[in-house]
């Protein structure tokens, strides 16, 4: 068995340039003139004991004017790994050879299909990299995260793809690890943070891990500590219309399908992300846009031959607390309470954009769509540029 440890990276402006409305919208990107986390994420490949891997790392600009500069960056970042294991980084030079590959055997929708713009599309990007590598595995790894267990790789071959307590485990997921020690988060230290429940939400659902079995069926995954086995990669695509959230929206996808993501509470990576510089009125109206989308995927639900019915009862105590029917209520309060904050330290801008949410949360966040019908027509498209994929041979060597 071969896995391919998937590394998607993200870069922003140098540190001295204004806040672009334009960029792709990230929890943390890089500033241009910083390091990054990059370096100490490869550093740490090294403790894995397990040779059969390779590495690829997806490079990501925010704005496309800086594609140039972002794969520079990147690629001198991994240069001195590549006499320490097999690693290859691309970005948006690889990204435009890709699309013009799937165009010419006929994918009119080849933008839609390859992109490594937004959340769901570099986890999609990532999938299709395991697959130009002929690996079983795709292992979903983040540059602000470090491994620390040897055995890890071992620990994802004993299980992917084999039958445990009478469930195909398809799909693992893992667990974070806090840079201070232990799994759950502390509650918010934002006095303005308290009438949003996600926090405490997410520590209840937590309480899974100590239990037993090992392997057991899981409301939440991690984007970054996810093990995806090819027969369910090829099948299964992120949502491209979900803004984050990307990795519990692939996890409903997959229920929908019959498959479980499977807990296993001995794989575990540390979790050291870095400083944001995103404001806080910003990442949340990112959330906003996330659950009311994922609220309504659950609602548009409709009987499919093979499909079965997701309840939101499945996704307690999270993600399911935030997808319930008083999430406008939570938002607005929350919005509001953001918004005397901005007022209190003088920030106009904090507070109309709060107010905004508000808004948005009421007039512009439910799709104008039909998310279900509309993923499943994508999952379709999917499944046949993966079966095409998995046959070419002319963008595969580069990872072999």
């Amino acid at each position: 068995m071969r896995a391919t440890i998937v590394i998607p990276c993200y870069w922003g402006r140098p540190s001295s340039e204004p806040l672009n409305r334009e960029d792709a919208v990230y929890d943390h990107p890089t500033p241009l003139d910083e390091p990054g986390t990059l370096g100490r994420a490869l550093e740490s490949i090294e403790v894995l004991k397990n040779p059969d891997f390779n590495v690829v790392v997806l490079a990501a600009a925010t704005n496309q004017e800086l594609s140039k500069r972002v794969e520079e960056k990147a690629r001198s970042i991994v240069a001195p790994f590549k006499d320490r294991f097999p690693v290859e980084c691309i970005s948006h030079s690889f990204e435009a050879a890709l699309r013009e590959r799937v165009r010419e055997v006929g994918f009119d929708d080849a933008e839609s299909l390859v992109s490594l713009t937004g959340y769901s599309n570099i986890r999609n990007m990532c999938l299709i990299v395991a697959e130009l590598a002929r690996s079983e595995v795709a292992v979903l790894f983040d540059d602000d995260e470090v491994y620390e267990d040897p055995d890890y790789i071992d620990k994802v071959f004993e299980n992917i793809g084999n039958e445990r307590e009478g469930r195909y485990a398809g799909a693992i997921a893992g667990y974070y690890l806090r840079p201070e020690g232990g799994y759950l988060l502390p509650p918010p230290e934002d006095w303005w943070m308290t009438e949003w429940p996600m926090v405490d939400a997410m520590n209840k659902a937590f309480g899974i891990i100590d239990e037993e079995p090992r392997l057991k069926p899981t409301p939440f995954v991690f984007g970054g500590n996810m093990c995806i086995h090819r027969d369910v990669f090829r099948r299964m695509a992120f949502d491209p219309n979900v803004r984050r959230g990307e990795d519990i929206d692939y996890l409903v996808n997959c229920k929908l399908f019959g498959i479980d993501f499977l807990l296993d509470r001995e794989l575990s990576i540390r979790h050291l992300p870095p400083k944001s510089y995103v404001p806080a009125w910003q990442h949340f109206r990112e959330n906003i846009y996330r659950f009311i989308y994922a609220r309504q995927k659950l609602r548009q639900q409709q009987p499919v031959d093979g499909l079965r019915h997701v309840d939101v009862e499945e996704l307690d105590p999270y993600p399911g607390r935030c997808m319930r029917e008083d999430l406008e209520d939570l938002i607005f309060r929350t919005s509001v309470l953001m918004g005397l904050h901005y007022k209190d330290v003088g920030d106009e801008v904090g507070f109309t954009e709060s107010m905004r949410n508000i808004y948005y949360a009421r007039y512009d966040a439910l799709p104008g769509f039909d998310t279900f019908i509309s993923y499943l027509g994508y999952r379709r498209r999917w499944e046949e540029l993966m079966g095409f994929l998995s046959k070419d041979e002319m963008l595969s060597e580069r990872f072999l």
